[in-house]
This record gives C-alpha cells, structure tokens and sequence, in this order.
C-alpha cells in the first residue's frame, strides 16, 4: 500500500479500530499517571518539568519500545501507533521524551534503560570519536544514551555516546515548557558503532523523519487539549446574558481550531504511513505535517488563551501550560521556512505551472 492506493474499507475500519482501543488504554494510564495539575506542580517548583515515575510507567508499559522489533525485545508496532500515543501524551500534558526516545529505540531496534535519545543533527566523525555541538536536545539533561549520526558518505557512523563520557558536555538549559533540555557539545567522544556507511546515514535520515511526525503528533494532542478547555469554558461562561460560545467570533474561532486539529491529524496519519511503507514522497508529507503544526497547530493554543480572555493571562491559569508546550513542541521542528521549501518544491513537481490546474 501507498499513500496513493489506500487499503480496502474493512482493513482502513479494524486499523481504526485498533488505534481507537490503543488511544482508550493510553488515556486511561495517563489519567492515572499525570495531570495537568502534575505539570503545574513541576512548573511551580523549583527544578525541571520531568517525573521519572511518570517515565517509568510509561516505559513499563512499552511505549518507548513500541517501534523495536518483537524479535528485539519490543512491541513491534508502526508509526501510526507511536503517533497514537504521543498525541495522547500531548493531550494529558505528559512531560516525557517519547518521540525522540522511541526513535531511539527504533535506530538501534533494542530496549533501552533510563533515556535513550535521538540526536536529530549530524556531528563530524573525526576518525577518534565524535564532535559536534547541539544547542537545545529536549529531555538531554535526563538522557542515559545518546544515538548520533556523524560524517558525510562511507564515512557515516551512526552510534551510541555515553552522556557521562570522555568529550562530553552537557549544560541544563531552560526552554518555554522547562523540560530538562540541553546544550550537548561532543568533542571527540567515543562512539559505539551500531551502522557505518551508507546505511547508517539512511537510517538516521528514516529515523529523522518518523522523530518528526511524532513530534507533530504530540503537538496536536496539545492543540486539541487547548481547544477542548476553551470548548468547554465557552459552554459555561456568560456574557450579555447569553454563553460566550454562542456569540459567531468565538464559535468560528473555536470550529477553526478544531479544523485545524484534525487536518494536522490527518496529515500525520499519511506521513505515518508513507514513512511506514518508504514511500519515495515521504520526506515530502513528512515537511508537510511538520509545516502545519508549526503554522497552524502552534497558533491554537494562543487562539484558546483569547477564548478564555483576561483571566487566562494569570499564573493561576491552566491555559499557559497549552501555550508553553505548544511553543516548545514546534521550536523542536526545525525551521519553517526548511520544511516550506521542501513542500513548495514537491508541489511544483508534481503540479507544474505550465500543466492545466498547475497555474493556482
């Protein structure tokens, strides 16, 4: 199957409903497990937003596994279903490293102890170790193992750098959300050589890729949080003896966001699916879904804050949660002009300006 040749309709419906039942089970650990009062917590205290009890149940219950093969001690699962559990854990404000942690582990396709991370940025190999510098590595802080792609061509590497080891500089840094993120500068670290060559830089690009949807699809889980609590406040808030949310600006706004959310998702699901099945327009629909969330899925979180007017500009207020992870999320896409470029180019390739309907 392609992105282009869709399954038949019995397959698409137990696919759903196989996703739907695994959204059902996640949501239900994270009501256990975390809460947006948790995050306010962390956020009100005077360390990082990260609970290793929270990681730990997640990691317990295979999430952070759910690309490594059964054969590697994993779940054995697709992109579809990682997707399914980062936008869950972007909806309950889980503040856990899933994305970059389950690409780790599917770079590598073995279990990891603690925080195995994704380095999404190439190093230079320089024939002793490793040595690059990556200002801002979300969770870096917390990271037990970190995997880096370094050099160009059959001089590729791709392996493990041990946080604590020889050439290795980690420095908290404080982002919007305040997970435990950090500037990691390697200089001539020791490397453990998982691939070498040419496949090792194609297995970090696929890895980069799938790193990249996830990631959006946390970030619609967050969108879809923030327009759901101002959904709800709009019910409930009277003005000029009628709810906010009858009167048309708000109502529109609220059924944009909404708009936006599920056009987000829906572009995951066929960059999921084109990564999945290696398409050739993969990197394509991957930029596209990424163009999105930092266009269109960062802004609903500052749309919801106006919902909910004056008093969601008070510390005391959830709504700067929504709007703080939302803006770490997308500052983690890379830059937006980079993915418009790579879809602007796809489009005029495939519908040219001088062909019948190429010209808008």
């Amino acid at each position: 199957m392609t992105p282009d040749s869709p399954s038949s309709l019995s397959e698409i419906a137990e696919s759903a409903e196989e996703l739907a039942r695994l959204r059902a089970s996640a949501d239900d650990i994270l009501r256990r497990a975390s809460s947006l009062q948790a995050f306010r917590a962390l956020l009100d205290g005077p360390g990082a937003v990260f609970d290793p009890k929270l990681w730990q149940t997640i990691t317990d219950a295979g999430w952070a596994d759910v690309l490594v093969s059964e054969a590697g001690g994993g779940g054995g699962g697709g992109l579809r279903e990682l997707c399914v559990l980062a936008e869950a854990a972007g909806a309950a404000s889980a503040p856990a490293p899933l994305a970059l942690a389950a690409v780790a582990g599917w770079c590598e396709d073995r279990c990891a102890d603690g925080v195995s991370l994704l380095l999404l940025e190439r190093g230079e190999h320089t024939g002793v170790g490793v040595s690059g510098v990556w200002p801002l590595v979300p969770y870096g802080a917390v990271a037990t193992r970190l995997l880096v792609c370094a050099g160009t061509g059959d001089t590729t590497v791709l392996g493990a750098v041990e946080p604590t080891g020889p050439g290795v500089l980690c420095e908290p840094v404080t982002p919007l959300d305040h997970n435990p993120a950090a500037r990691i500068t390697l200089n001539n670290a020791p490397i453990q050589v998982i691939e070498s060559g040419e496949c090792a830089g194609r297995r970090h690009r696929d890895a980069r890729l799938r790193s990249f949807v996830a990631q959006v699809a946390e970030l619609v889980g967050i969108a879809s949080a923030a327009n759901d609590a101002a959904t709800e406040y709009a019910k409930l808030r009277v003005a000029f003896g009628r709810p906010i949310g009858a009167f048309q600006a708000i109502k529109h706004r609220l059924v944009d966001q909404r708009c936006a959310v599920e056009i987000g998702r829906a572009l995951v699901n066929r960059a999921a699916d084109a990564c999945q099945q290696q398409h050739p327009d993969a990197a394509a629909l991957v930029s596209l879904a990424v163009y999105w969330g930092i266009d269109a899925l960062r802004a609903v979180p500052e749309g919801a804050t106006q919902v909910f007017g004056g008093i969601a500009y008070t510390w005391e207020h959830d709504a700067h949660v929504h709007l703080r992870r939302a803006a770490s999320a997308a500052g983690n896409l890379g830059q937006r002009a980079y993915h418009r470029d790579i879809v602007t180019r796809w489009l005029t390739g495939r519908y040219p300006v001088d062909q019948p309907g190429g010209d808008g």
